[in-house]
């Protein structure tokens, strides 16, 4: 139930999904999803995307450890790894989506995408710093890295418009972070 869900909200959203779609989509009655999610749709929402962003932390994490400590390696992983799962629309999330759930929940799904997504990119910054590396203050650190994921995640839709394969144009990107754009006009 929780994988036919997780793609009806991520393809359609909050608002747009019913428990109807998610009963048909699993050829069951309406009726039973509540013998799972006695809150209905609001606690399969909450739960399908606590469970996504668990996953997608902890992948973020494993493949940035793994990788050589140096930042466009780690920058690349993660790029390679969130351009390997359907892209997460935040826009959407935030504009649509959380106005429709109690505040409190989605207060919580805020946090816990900040928590999921945006503080693995911002490890790879500060320890980027450390290295000496990266020049930027740490203040910084969360714009960068809500820079990195949302461009990472357009690539998603630039890649119909730039000609360009997802991997080129997430390379391109690291570069532009890594170096600054003037720096990276030849690359």
């Amino acid at each position: 139930m929780l994988a036919v869900a997780e793609r009806l909200f991520s393809e359609r959203g909050y608002a747009s999904v019913t428990l109807r779609d998610i009963a048909d989509e699993l050829g069951i009655r309406q009726a039973s999803l509540y013998h799972h999610a006695p809150e209905g749709k609001e606690q399969i929402f909450v739960e399908v995307t606590e469970r996504h962003l668990f996953r997608l932390r902890r992948e973020l994490e494993e493949v940035a450890r793994a990788a050589e400590p140096n930042l466009a390696a780690q920058l690349r992983v993660i790029a390679m790894t969130l351009l390997d799962h359907p892209p997460i629309d935040l826009t959407r999330m935030t504009l649509s989506d959380m106005p429709e759930i109690d505040e409190e929940k989605a207060r919580y799904l805020t946090s816990l995408v900040f928590h999921s997504l945006i503080e693995p990119i911002m490890e790879v910054f500060t320890q980027a710093r450390s290295r000496s590396e990266l020049r930027t203050a740490e203040q910084y650190d969360p714009l960068l890295a809500v820079s990195f994921f949302t461009t990472i995640e357009t690539i998603h839709i630039g890649e119909q418009y730039a000609r360009m394969p997802a991997e080129e144009m997430a390379e391109v990107m690291i570069e532009v972070m890594r170096r600054g754009v003037s720096a990276s006009a030849e690359y």
